[in-house]
């Protein structure tokens, strides 16, 4: 009888930027909170139009919204946990 893979992991680790230096840290968490920032601005500006624009509640823009919601909880949920990595 064989024997499948016997192979066995010590570590996994997951690193934000592997290689950046320390003091680039506040730079790239800067960065990253900026582009947080304006995604969930220009996702809202959207979100706001939809809702007062009766001519935009048609089923395609429908599908649209949806996809600015999914934009918003996916960039809330995984931007910040790349910022603790920084």
């Amino acid at each position: 009888m064989s024997v499948g893979n016997v192979s066995f992991i010590k570590d996994f680790v997951i690193v934000g930027f592997p290689g950046l230096q320390p003091h680039y840290y506040g730079l790239v968490s800067a960065l990253l909170f900026f582009v947080y920032v304006f995604t969930l601005v220009g996702n809202a500006l959207f979100f706001m139009l939809f809702v007062t624009t009766k001519s935009l509640q048609k089923p395609v823009y429908y599908f649209i919204i949806n996809l600015v919601v999914c934009d918003v909880l996916f960039s809330t949920t995984t931007l910040p946990f790349d910022l603790t990595f920084c």
